[in-house]
């Protein structure tokens, strides 16, 4: 009896051990989050995961231009880049992402593909004053972004990510192709309604707390801009002047303005704006854009869900202003521009907005 207790024992074990062998490399064949490899042609992967999917992305996919940022570029088509440039373009949002964050999954993309030449960059102007390190997101799946394979159990034993690889390889058996579109990838334009209601319904004036009133960015702030701008900015477009780098400066609304004017912020706002555009100009190989002087976009309630939030449209209207370089800043007209946003959005009769 002993022995053969023993043996029933042994068999047990190499049957669990083949059997997550088996599962194990099922995910890793099918490879959801593209940890291991790129797509499959024979498999239907779902693009909606940001945080689990983008470092895949990057590592692994065919491209040779990148769109990044905040969820404000969420709404890009890639299609209309790659039109526009005759590019290969993948992007890779990241909802509420800071300036760190997004620049760590670039280094990672400049890193894994030499083939990379342009970068369209979104930078967040409520970012501004953001602490260098500041990241908003401390669950994350640290075995899809480090180097280690002794931690990827947690990736290939993992029964929602097993069930999701299931469902990739499902998904193509049952249609018979495997389009996985870059301009869907988490895409909201159409699932939300715009204008001044909808607005109105996320946003109410009447309750916005002045906490402060300055119309000057302090010494400390200055250095906190600097140390963020050159950690998760500027250091990545100074050792890759390979890489043409077209950044821009997200255009939020005029009820945003008015939400800084209210929280006496605006000011500073401006000012940082400026200092900003002052950090990146002398790069050769930056194309800089800010699109607050497009009154016709900014004041129109009826591109936006919220005071910051622009539809699809509008990401659409900012790929073409970069390929006429419309709105594009220079050092010979940046102070022209600054003077021209200063001298509006100060004198705005933000009440009519009301009205």
């Amino acid at each position: 009896m002993g022995n053969k207790y023993k043996r029933w024992v042994w068999c047990v074990v190499a049957l669990l051990m083949a059997g997550l062998v088996l599962l194990g490399g099922f995910t890793a064949f099918i490879d959801p989050y593209f940890h291991y490899h790129g797509p499959l042609p024979f498999v239907k992967y779902e693009l909606k995961s940001e945080r689990y999917q983008n470092n895949g992305i990057v590592r692994h996919f065919d491209y040779d231009a990148i769109i990044t940022g905040s969820s404000m570029t969420e709404c890009f088509r890639t299609s209309q880049l790659d039109e526009l440039f005759g590019v290969k373009s993948v992007k890779v949002p990241f909802s509420g992402g800071s300036f760190r964050e997004v620049n760590e999954n670039l280094q990672v993309a400049v890193d894994h593909n030499p083939e990379l030449k342009m970068v369209v960059r979104c930078l967040d102007a409520n970012r501004f004053f953001d602490h260098k390190d500041k990241m908003d997101y401390d669950d994350y799946p640290d075995y899809l972004y480090d180097e280690s394979v002794w931690n990827d159990a947690s990736y290939l034993f993992n029964k929602d990510i097993l069930m999701t690889a299931v469902q990739n390889l499902h998904g193509y058996m049952a249609s018979g192709n495997n389009a996985m579109s870059m301009d869907e990838y988490v895409n909201w334009s159409n699932f939300y309604p715009y204008g001044r209601d909808a607005i109105l319904g996320a946003f109410a004036p009447e309750e916005v707390e002045r906490t402060e009133y300055r119309t000057e960015i302090t010494q400390e702030e200055y250095r906190m801009m600097d140390e963020s701008i050159s950690q998760n900015i500027t250091e990545l477009i100074a050792t890759h002047p390979e890489i043409e780098f077209y950044i821009y400066i997200s255009p939020y609304s005029i009820y945003c303005m008015d939400y800084w004017r209210r929280s006496g912020t605006l000011e500073r706002q401006l000012l940082a704006e400026k200092y900003y555009i002052e950090k990146l100009l002398p790069y050769d190989n930056v194309k800089l854009f800010t699109f607050f002087t497009d009154y016709d976009t900014v004041c129109n309630p009826d591109n936006y869900k919220d005071v910051a939030h622009h539809g699809g449209w509008v990401n659409s209207r900012i790929l073409e202003y970069m390929k006429s370089d419309t709105y594009r800043l220079t050092i010979d007209n940046y102070e022209d521009y600054c003077q021209e946003v200063w001298d509006y959005y100060i004198s705005f009769d933000y009440e009519s907005l009301y009205e």
